[in-house]
């Protein structure tokens, strides 16, 4: 009977035991369980920290002076010129808007852009409508924009883009309004590359350069501050224009002068257009200048150095693409040296 007693207590005390420790087992399991499911928790917090203070507010300053403060990476930006849209592409970043308009290089994705009217005359009401969080206008263009931008809160850049310098300049403020510094630094680097490889090869002696430019109304004399007066600059020329200043404030030509030109007699003459076709281009030329009999005693008229630039590259800022604009007036001015270019009249 103690023996029937005492095995009954042995079992009663192994269950005991047993219950004990898988209970234990269990509550180091649950703890186990919260004690990760709390790290997990803590480290999806930080991250989203991380991800919430990684762009710092940055503070901008236009070209008309004007000063925009960013706290956050702009969602709807509307780049409303040409060359602001190619800067922006280039480095991945997106618009919400475009102008009409030819004449520059369009890049891909934009196609499906809601436009906002031609450059020069942007629909204002339309623009606002689309609630941009930044617009990014262009001086000369759009300045007359930025107060009704102002008065219906809406953040506004000003940019003047046509020399090379501009253009990693704002390449460099593109990065950091769209946190895309890495991309913006290699198209820095590769337009650098590209204008001292060209650069080091130019002849000791420089040729003597005109730029015309053709627009519907009249023929004129390109400055050097416009995108080809920068680029012969670029590649060392003698140009006509060198320490000319525009007849208006901010414009980029003076006035045609054939005794000018006579006096100068070019190497090369280069022209730039703002008509629809090269025919257009090509009629203006005849019933404005070229069928003076002096003309045809030019030097670059006689050796056949007359070449229409490509209104892609120079009317508009190329923008990623302008060393392939130094390289396009590179051919044409020492063909022996960059290879030949065909466009010549």
């Amino acid at each position: 009977m103690k023996k029937k007693y005492l095995a009954v207590i042995v079992v009663a005390l192994l269950c005991m035991c047993m219950c004990m420790f898988g209970c234990t087992k269990k509550e180091e399991v649950m703890d186990e369980t919260l004690t990760s499911n709390v790290e997990t928790k803590t480290e999806e917090a930080k991250s989203l920290q991380t991800e919430v203070v990684e762009f710092e507010a940055i503070t901008l300053t236009d070209d008309l002076g004007n000063t925009v403060v960013l706290e956050k990476i702009p969602e709807r930006i509307a780049a409303i010129s040409g060359t602001n849209l190619g800067i922006l592409y280039s480095i991945g970043g997106e618009s919400i808007a475009k102008p009409d308009g030819k004449g520059s290089l369009d890049p891909v994705g934009t196609e499906a852009l809601e436009t906002v009217g031609a450059v020069y005359n942007i629909n204002i009401e339309k623009l606002v409508s689309l609630h941009p969080d930044l617009v990014i206008a262009q001086v000369g263009l759009h300045n007359k924009l930025v107060p009704i931008l102002e008065q219906s809160n809406i953040p506004v850049i000003v940019l003047e883009i046509k020399t090379f310098d501009d253009v990693v300049e704002k390449f460099d403020m593109f990065a950091k309004i769209t946190g895309e510094e890495e991309k913006a630094e290699k198209i820095i680097k590769k337009l650098i590359s590209k204008r001292d490889e060209i650069v080091s090869k130019l002849p000791e002696t420089p040729k003597k350069i005109a730029i015309l430019y053709i627009s519907s109304k009249e023929v004129s004399i390109k400055l050097e501050n416009s995108i080809a007066g920068d680029i012969a600059k670029i590649l060392k020329l003698k140009n006509i224009s060198e320490g000319e200043q525009p007849v208006k404030m901010g414009g980029e030509t003076m006035p045609f002068s054939m005794e000018k030109i006579v006096e100068f007699d070019p190497d090369v003459i280069l022209f730039t257009t703002m008509v629809k076709s090269q025919e257009v281009a090509d009629e203006k030329l005849k019933s404005e200048i070229s069928n003076n009999l002096i003309w045809g005693e030019l030097r670059a008229v006689k050796e056949g150095n007359i070449h229409f630039l490509p209104q892609e590259y120079f009317l508009n800022n190329p923008g990623e693409y302008y060393g392939e604009g130094i390289e396009i007036m590179a051919k044409y001015v020492y063909p022996k040296v960059f290879g030949n270019e065909s466009n010549t009249e």
